[in-house]
């Protein structure tokens, strides 16, 4: 079938990808067999190459079997970009674990409904996350505990009776003196990650992502972007790899090609000045980055910024609507432009990016990639196409869609409905076949590139004992896009003051996911039916 966007596809961009029957870890082996001594990773300015990447995967594979995991286990990732990562990452996939990758700002009842939903047996994560696991571990299936360590703070520890004692990473890892490749065999069609994403309500979802899911997603976004002969170059790893794009954009990618990742475990905004350093030392080929941090890169004054990124062929924003302004910036700048994808957790990473290096037109999410199929439609049956320019649900299909949300099948019938997935959102397409994301259903709010969703942090405040009713929004945030504020009543009776639900809510709900203010009110205007009108609240808000 012949689409209206395959005229503007970059001549090196083909209609449709033959991928190979491969598992993910493929991408690690075939690299280290054509350039095992090229820098695989950097970390605090230590290079490993892939070839020690390989054999620590290796060994690493031998201490989770040694351990007693098997095919089809899953193994919690709750943890920053770092050599421990990756390591782990490719030994649960030799082995034909399932990774299940989760926010490190996870906390309290969300990673017990995470954990448990999982059926998790192993948590590989970093000794700075570990009392936020120990909070909760002996309401959850977890047996087993790697902590990779930081601050030694494994011997502080309180542990109750029942609780898994936790290992050291690194000690378990130079146990093993040496390792072969593991012998099972792993089908494209086995379960590789579950990736936990938010919901509009009730608690995250983890999309069930095949190794054919993923190692699709990275092949159609390698040949989208067309970078050759580029050798063993440099990529900026900032994004986390608990996120898809980060995951795939980032690390799969830079194996696949034989690049060289440079892991941030974290980047603050205030800490731009770090990063512009390592820009100037390693001259990345490809920066993917969060609209937040490109606005700020945009900062730096124009010789500076012009040096800095003098080296990157491939810069790509994703995770919310990059601002105009920040695209002229950078072109003004670089007389380059940067590319802007789209695409979700269910998706394995991207559906549409805009054309590279060419562009789209402004406010535009570009194309679909190759064997993705598009449809916008009717926000009321979803079964009618709606005209060019009408706005509808975006709904779609392709080999990186996900297989369902696991051990959800309501939700999974309710999403996925004859191999089309409906995504949520709200777009339209032009004549030419770009398209535009309008709106998000349910309200969804988009700080620093995540996406949050006001139900769940209605529910948490719900949960407090004081708390009778809460309703949360987004309002415009110079820096982080949107910030959150809730609004709670209190029952009858009982007082509280907003630092209390502050550190109420610090203790139960992921940092990016805090609400900016909290304030206190005698009602939530709701209709007749009882339906939450945020609308009001947000006028209100306009209204100042």
């Amino acid at each position: 079938m012949k689409f209206p966007w395959f005229k503007h596809y970059e001549q090196h961009v083909p209609h449709t990808i033959r991928y190979p029957e491969t598992p993910i870890h493929h991408f690690l082996t075939d690299t280290v067999a054509k350039h095992p001594d090229d820098v695989a990773m950097t970390f605090n300015d230590q290079n490993t190459s892939y070839r020690e990447l390989n054999e620590k995967v290796n060994k690493f594979a031998l201490v989770l079997e040694n351990s007693g995991v098997k095919k089809g286990d899953r193994i919690a990732f709750i943890m920053v970009n770092s050599p421990t990562y990756v390591i782990a990452f490719f030994a649960a996939m030799k082995l034909g674990a399932i990774v299940v990758n989760i926010s490190v700002g996870i906390a309290g009842e969300e990673l017990i409904h995470c954990l448990n939903n999982a059926e998790v047996t192993t948590v590989i994560t970093l000794d700075l996350f570990a009392p936020n696991l120990y909070n909760v571990v002996k309401k959850t299936s977890v047996k087993k505990v790697i902590l990779h360590s930081v601050f030694g703070l494994e011997k502080k520890l309180s542990l109750e009776e029942g609780m898994p004692h936790p290992q050291v990473f690194l000690e378990l890892l130079n146990s093993i003196e040496s390792a072969a490749e593991p012998a099972g065999e792993i089908s494209p069609r086995d379960v590789a990650v579950l990736q936990y994403t938010s919901g509009s309500t009730g608690m995250p979802k983890a999309a069930t992502l095949t190794h054919a899911n993923i190692v699709a997603s990275v092949l159609q976004s390698n040949i989208w972007m067309g970078v050759t002969g580029a050798g063993n170059a440099a990529v900026m790893c900032v994004i986390p790899f608990f996120h898809v794009f980060g995951m795939s954009a980032c690390m799969l990618v830079s194996v696949l090609k034989g690049y060289r990742m440079i892991l941030l475990p974290r980047i603050d905004l205030m800490d731009i000045l770090s990063l512009t350093k390592m820009l100037e030392t390693y001259k990345p080929i490809s920066f993917p980055a969060v609209p937040s941090l490109w606005a700020a890169m945009m900062s730096l004054p124009p010789e500076a910024a012009r040096a800095n990124f003098s080296s990157i062929r491939v810069a790509i924003s994703g995770g919310a609507p990059l601002p105009p302004s920040v695209h002229d910036k950078y072109e003004e700048i670089t007389g380059r432009k940067i590319m802007e994808a789209y695409g979700l957790s269910e998706a394995s990473s991207a559906t549409h990016i805009t054309p590279c290096p060419n562009g789209a037109p402004r406010g535009s999410i570009g194309l679909p990639l190759p064997d993705t199929d598009v449809k916008i439609l009717d926000m009321e049956t979803g079964r009618r196409e709606c005209r060019v320019g009408e706005v509808g649900e975006l709904v779609v299909k392709g080999p990186q869609i996900m297989q369902g949300y696991w051990n959800n099948p309501v939700l999974t019938a309710a999403v996925l409905r004859d191999g089309w997935f409906y995504t949520g959102d709200m777009a339209r397409v032009d004549e030419e076949g770009y398209f535009y994301l309008v709106d998000r259903k349910d309200d969804l709010i988009i700080s620093n590139g995540f996406n949050i969703y006001p139900g769940q942090i209605e529910d948490i405040l719900k949960l407090h004992p004081k708390v009778k009713d809460a309703a949360v929004i987004g309002i415009p945030d110079r820096t982080k896009g949107q910030a959150v504020v809730a609004v709670i009543v209190l029952k009858e009776g009982l007082e509280g003051n907003k630092k209390e639900f502050l550190n109420y809510c610090k203790e139960n709900m992921p940092d990016y996911r805090l609400p900016k203010t909290i304030l206190i009110r005698d009602a939530i205007p709701r209709d007749p039916a009882g339906k939450l009108l945020r609308r009001i609240l947000k006028q209100e808000f306009k209204n100042g």
